[in-house]
């Protein structure tokens, strides 16, 4: 029987942004990517700048900021920032491509100043959130600079328009809604229908209760990261569970220089209670020790995480989530009833 041939996997969100600056003025130096490019990537049977094929270190300029073997360099800065960091960058040139086309402007680089404002106004006008407008001029910043082209942004006007921005987003931040203790029974109510798990449903009630009660910041809670190292994230070692209590060891950054320690109590509405939802979500996390707050894979919960299943279980509950944001937690939290703050005793 003969085997059906799998299409193609499409590419990262990194090559898919190189792919798109290959075919701009002066770009065909660019290398198609590790797997080749297919379609119209202009006759690559070896990457450009490997050494590999007749003629393709010709299509090298002399000098840019990739050296002389750029397809090394560009996997070395894939692996240099997080794929949703490229996703937002790689939008954010297609937009700018498409806007340019759609206005006929000209298609030169380095980039004129005149069309990243024209640009900027324009995704003003669609109102897009002020952080995703950030984010795509300061990947056209990054791309300008990678291909060693000056940083189109310190242009005058822009800075100003983009300190605008800035001050915006600043202040929509300082709008979130803290999470009250209705909105975490909603929340909690959701968790069956929007975690992939029994498991993730324990280990997501564990985590919004003690995030709640605890009043606690989210570094102290997920990994902003899953390989590396943070010094405020709970460990298992930092839990003590007693029959009435829960008591949480605190690393230093928020709360002075001092360790600290949060004491949780029993909750009346045991539906809602830390102490509980820690108690059942420890006997069945894996075993080791490691960050507190783990899937079932023992790879710590990270902040997208948290956010994603926060996002999903508001929305199932009927509650706006752009009115929260992943500091709703503690922010203008009066919840000391159940909690208290000791200093850690030597």
């Amino acid at each position: 029987m003969q085997r059906r041939a799998e299409p193609p996997a499409a590419p990262s969100p990194f090559w898919g942004l190189v792919s798109l600056l290959r075919l701009e003025p002066g770009m065909g130096w660019l290398p198609c990517g590790p797997h080749r490019c297919p379609g119209p990537c202009g006759g690559c049977g070896a990457e450009a700048g490997t050494g590999e094929g007749d003629g393709k270190l010709s299509q090298v300029p002399e000098k840019h900021s990739l050296g002389p073997w750029p397809l090394k360099a560009l996997l070395l800065l894939e692996d240099s920032r997080d794929s949703d960091l490229w996703q937002v960058y790689h939008e954010g040139l297609k937009n700018f491509l498409s806007f340019r086309e759609d206005m006929s402007l000209s298609a030169v680089w380095p980039i004129p100043a005149e069309q990243i404002r024209e640009f900027l106004i324009a995704m003003e006008s669609q109102d897009l959130p002020p952080t995703k407008i950030i984010m795509y001029m300061e990947g056209l910043s990054f791309i300008s600079r990678m291909v060693d082209h000056p940083d189109p942004l310190p242009d005058p006007l822009t800075c100003f328009m983009m300190s605008r921005l800035k001050c915006r987003t600043h202040c929509s931040n300082n709008e979130n809604s803290p999470v009250t203790i209705e909105v975490l029974r909603s929340l909690l109510g959701t968790l069956e229908s929007v975690c992939s798990s029994p498991y993730e449903c324990l280990l997501f009630r564990a985590i919004f209760t003690v995030a709640f009660f605890g009043v606690l910041h989210i570094e102290e809670i997920v990994a902003n990261h899953q390989n590396r190292a943070q010094p405020d994230l709970l460990r298992l070692s930092d839990l003590h569970l007693t029959e009435g209590s829960a008591i949480l060891f605190l690393h230093t950054s928020h709360r002075g220089r001092q360790r600290r320690l949060i004491q949780l109590g029993i909750c009346e509405e045991l539906w809602v209670c830390p102490v509980e939802a820690l108690r059942i979500y420890v006997a069945a996390r894996p075993r080791g020790e490691g960050p507190l707050f783990v899937h079932s894979n023992r790879m710590p919960v990270t902040k997208r995480d948290f956010r994603t299943v926060f996002c999903c279980g508001l929305r199932s509950a009927g509650i706006p989530p752009n009115k929260y944001g992943v500091h709703s937690f503690w922010l203008r939290n009066p919840n000391r009833s159940i909690s208290g703050v000791f200093p850690q005793s030597d």
